[in-house]
């Protein structure tokens, strides 16, 4: 369908009341007067870079966007919808149905009433490079709203002064990127990481132009080096983005909803609210106030008026229990076994090995057989220190004595008997220390597990 311009001379204005627009309406080099309501179910609305182009809309106008292109509303010059008395820009969908729409364009649109309602699961996308602004209200009807991060709080979201929102404060519907707050109002920022909500919320600032642009990221997003005495470990799988493009002239109460941590710490009262001031992540916190490690627990900290804080992360207070990695070292002086000489004494070192180790955290080795008739026999103290059971195709070690985490470790003396009848050839005497074994946490059978071959001569 040819494209409609809407395009009059200068000074004139258009004014459209519960009117219909039937193509891609485009205003150029005009000012496009709505007082009463329109609605676009063609392509695209587009107000042009060209000079004079703008729309306004005051006293209760509506505008109706059901524009089948995702890219649906295009601003590149002045579109206030912030009029006297206000105004609604409904975005409802794809020609009324759910479907994704958005804003591009250049220059912000300034909305009195935005209302989000192209689907419950429809995404919609703010990528004009210079953000949007809402001077009343927005409600969030739809799904994920997002923002192109690599434009921060340029490209954010953007609540003028008194503005609030409705919606938004689920894992299925909130802002996928930067939102800002601007004035004096405590604040909830309604963000998160595709499916998880992570809100951020702000004590009111003393000042009015205090402007703070805040995104949530499953990262860190800065080094997780801890130089301040306090902070032993920081969280490095979510944390937010703080901007403030003109900082609060107070101190500022922020409390942020914390995905699960308890793989990074499991005891409330460790955790604390951390700020990167540049160099180093700082104890926000200053005292236990986690409600929890579970998904959704609350943690709280205050920024200092003035302080150069860029990110606000979880950490801990408390030094990281050295994971143990059971990795084991085999000794034999001879591995060639032969028809007169079938007895081998070997030794299997563990070292960095986690001390207090208590009885229902066994620590456990598995001796593979080099052939299935093979046996294999404990020697010396370690007769006495460690149980053995033949499990079939290895033998089974077990001790509830701690093993020190030194060079040295504990050694495990044994033999090996290989029948000699067996025929001629190469064969492996495997040593591993399954997962879970002493306290060990993390799969690593790289290190914890351990071949050497040994020969058989006829």
């Amino acid at each position: 369908m040819k494209k409609e311009y809407i395009s009059l001379m200068a000074g004139m204005a258009l004014l459209l009341g519960n009117q219909l627009a039937q193509a891609q309406l485009v205003i150029d080099g005009a000012t496009f007067n709505n007082y009463g309501a329109v609605s676009n179910r063609e392509s695209y609305t587009a107000v042009t870079a060209t000079a004079s182009g703008a729309y306004t809309a005051s006293s209760g106008a509506v505008f109706e966007h059901y524009e089948t292109d995702a890219n649906s509303l295009r601003v590149n010059n002045s579109y206030n919808a912030n009029g006297s008395g206000g105004s609604t820009d409904n975005f409802n969908g794809p020609a009324g149905a759910a479907g994704v729409q958005g804003i591009s364009g250049s220059v912000a649109p300034n909305f009195s009433t935005l209302a989000l309602k192209n689907g419950a699961a429809s995404a919609f996308n703010l990528t004009n490079t210079a953000g949007a602004n809402v001077f009343t209200t927005a409600t969030f009807e739809n799904g994920i709203t997002t923002t192109v991060r690599a434009n921060a709080a340029t490209g954010a979201l953007r609540f003028q002064p008194g503005a609030t929102y409705t919606g938004g404060l689920t894992d299925a519907q909130h802002v996928d990127g930067y939102v800002s707050k601007i004035g004096n109002t405590g604040f909830v920022f309604p963000v998160g990481s595709s499916a998880d909500l992570r809100t951020l919320e702000i004590s009111a600032p003393a000042n009015a132009d205090a402007h703070l642009s805040v995104a949530y990221a499953s990262d860190l997003g800065e080094a997780p080096n801890t130089p301040s005495p306090s902070i032993k470990r920081v969280y490095t799988a979510g944390s937010w983005d703080w901007v403030a493009v003109t900082a609060s002239t107070i101190d500022l109460d922020v409390t942020v909803s914390i995905p699960n941590v308890a793989a990074f710490e499991s005891t409330a009262s460790n955790l604390r609210l951390v700020g990167w001031d540049g160099s180093q992540w700082l104890d926000l916190s200053g005292s236990a106030n986690a409600s929890g490690v579970a998904e959704n627990s609350t943690l709280t900290g205050v920024v200092p008026a003035g302080a150069a804080i860029s990110q606000i992360g979880i950490g801990s207070i408390q030094d990281l229990a050295t994971t143990p990695d059971l990795r084991p070292f085999t000794i034999m002086s001879n591995v060639t076994f032969s028809t007169a000489e079938t007895v081998r004494p070997f030794t299997v070192r563990l070292r960095n090995m986690r001390t207090g180790t208590v009885a229902s955290d066994l620590i456990t080795v598995r001796l593979y057989k080099p052939t299935p008739g093979s046996v294999i026999a404990l020697t010396g103290a370690s007769a006495a220190e460690w149980t053995i059971t033949n499990s079939g195709t290895y033998y089974t070690l077990t001790t509830n004595t701690d093993i020190p985490a030194s060079p040295l470790g504990n050694s495990i003396t044994a033999t090996v008997s290989i029948a000699s009848a067996t025929p001629s050839g190469t064969y492996p005497l495997r040593v591993f220390i399954p997962d879970l074994s002493g306290g060990e946490v993390v799969a690593d059978n790289v290190n914890n597990n351990l071949i050497i071959q040994v020969f058989k001569n006829m």
